[in-house]
């Protein structure tokens, strides 16, 4: 985990540095809180695959469940279309990802975005997909 948090926080610096020295792109909050949501976003997301790896019986079998829950998020999540955008049988689904908190909170601290929720919900929630999803996954975890 470790590891991961470091490659992290190092993918971000670099792509911070290119955004703003290529494309002038500038970071308008607090550096410090930027840095804790990478940590925070990359502990919650890798409980997650835990989690996954938890439950599947080979690592074959997890790939599939990986899939099936990435790539709904990444579409769903107001990442790559607004929030708005969303019809409304789906803000359930939307408002269910962690990825959606995640990326509201990023919008609130790099450019200072409009909050689809305030910054406090979206740290409780995200935090708290990480302490549900690392506590099932010490549950059901097995070596084998």
């Amino acid at each position: 985990m470790v590891l991961r948090l470091g490659l992290a926080v190092l993918q971000t610096i670099i792509i911070i540095v290119i955004g703003q020295l290529m494309f002038g792109v500038e970071i308008l909050g607090n550096w410090w809180l930027l840095l804790g949501l990478v940590m925070l976003g990359t502990l919650s997301f890798i409980s997650l695959g835990f989690l996954v790896a938890s439950l599947a019986k080979t690592e074959e079998g997890a790939m599939p469940i990986v899939q099936l829950i990435q790539f709904p998020m990444m579409f769903l999540s107001g990442i790559f279309f607004p929030l708005e955008f969303m019809p409304d049988f789906m803000r359930p689904v939307v408002n269910a990802l962690p990825l959606t908190y995640l990326g509201d909170a990023f919008r609130q601290v790099m450019v200072d975005g409009a909050p689809a929720f305030p910054l406090g919900v979206d740290l409780l929630v995200v935090t708290g997909w990480l302490v549900v999803c690392m506590a099932v996954s010490i549950r059901f975890f097995r070596w084998e």
